[in-house]
């Protein structure tokens, strides 16, 4: 079996104005190079309890002798992290849970936050891939997102990180933008395929509960956003990523041949993983559990040797079932038939047949020998689908 890890880092330097993540704001001077202060303390205290926690996964009997394809570390904002934290996470995740230089070792990172000696430390502690928090290339946009950087940012640190040795980076943009509208949209595109990337991410913004977007569309002063039109920016990205030669793997992800987030696609393909962090959720053994949000909760739970976990479940085997196919399918390959009657014992044509040959009649999902698959018309309704295969 081979699992994934995922390494939550909840802080970062602003909240962004949509954000409904689970983060902590902390301040653009505790993010520089030396990140002096007290929360300095705290930053250094939950990288402590970070490894803490993974070590006591590493020693755990069900996951012995697995091996670990994926490292992600995510956030938040994990490049708010000194370079010497930073290196001293990826060296030790590495060395507790044997993960080989070849593994796909992501760490997500904010272009207002990275210098030449962050990236240095991220390079020497294992990481070989980079996802750049981007959103927009235009300056009222990014304003308007509440993100602290600017376009110069990205390029600089696109630049720098070429220079030292990245040859795999992720870009993430942001449709759907309060104002944007398809002339916007095609100039983000273009400067972000002019950077050339090898894998680029693509999502429409939501307006989430608890976010000052979500306030100010309460009271009035923000509308949602047109869906036709974010349809069409939708279009417009497939037929130009596609040009300029990123293959359409995922509903929101595109990538060049060989580049697909080997990371992601472990929970697309219903793999097992085990989560880090406060907030993190991992998934394996048949259990998924998600840890306390709250940082001095988590932190205080496994420096007393204790599990930091606020909330467990067994998934039961119809559950399971369903979770595979709406995560699968989010696939543009579809779900493995192979793959579900090897998980479950049963045949997927026995579990959902009538639903499966319903979206047919409607041309929401297509059939091959081996797969299940959303049709080019379902990829907007995409979550009707999944609801279909609920319990």
């Amino acid at each position: 079996m081979t699992l994934a890890l995922y390494v939550h880092i909840p802080f970062c330097v602003a909240k962004c104005y949509y954000c409904s993540f689970h983060s902590y704001a902390i301040g653009r001077e505790n993010c520089v190079l030396k990140g002096l202060g007290q929360r300095n303390t705290l930053l250094e205290r939950y990288v402590r309890a970070l490894l803490q926690e993974g070590e006591k996964y590493s020693r755990s009997d069900y996951l012995a002798g697995e091996s670990f394809n994926s490292l992600y570390i995510g956030g938040g904002t994990p490049t708010c992290l000194t370079g010497g934290q930073l290196y001293l996470l990826l060296a030790s995740l590495r060395e507790l849970f044997g993960i080989s230089a070849e593994a796909e070792i992501t760490v997500e990172a904010n272009p207002g936050t990275l210098d030449n000696g962050k990236l240095r430390k991220l390079r020497e502690g294992g990481c070989n891939r980079l996802s750049l928090g981007v959103q927009s290339f235009d300056p009222r946009e990014l304003e308007a997102l509440g993100r602290i950087h600017q376009a110069l940012d990205v390029y600089n640190t696109f630049s720098e990180a070429r220079k030292e040795g990245f040859t795999n980076i992720n870009i993430d943009l942001m449709y759907g933008l309060p104002g944007q509208d398809l002339r916007q949209w095609a100039a983000n595109l273009k400067e972000a395929v002019a950077l050339n990337p090898e894998h680029i991410s693509l999502y429409q913004l939501s307006l989430e509960e608890n976010t000052p977007f979500y306030d100010l569309l309460q009271k009035g002063l923000l509308t949602e956003f047109d869906e036709d039109t974010a349809a069409g920016m939708y279009d417009l990205a497939q037929g130009y990523l596609a040009a300029n030669g990123y293959g359409h793997y995922e509903i929101s992800n595109y990538a060049k041949s060989g580049r697909e987030s080997v990371h992601n696609k472990t929970y697309w393909k219903y793999g097992e993983y085990v989560g880090l962090g406060a907030g993190a959720t991992g998934f394996f053994g048949g259990k998924r559990y998600t840890n306390h949000c709250d940082i001095h909760a988590y932190c205080d739970a496994v420096i007393t040797d204790k599990r930091p976990v606020e909330a467990e479940e067994i998934l039961e085997k119809r559950t399971a079932m369903a979770e595979m196919m709406f995560m699968g399918l989010r696939l543009r390959q579809g779900v493995s038939k192979k793959d579900f009657a090897e998980r479950f014992t049963e045949r997927i044509e026995d579990i959902f047949g009538e639903t499966i040959k319903r979206l047919k009649s409607k041309r929401l999902l297509e059939e091959s020998a081996s797969h299940i698959f959303l049709s080019e018309k379902a990829i907007p309704l995409a979550n009707m689908v999944f609801i279909e295969f609920l319990p």
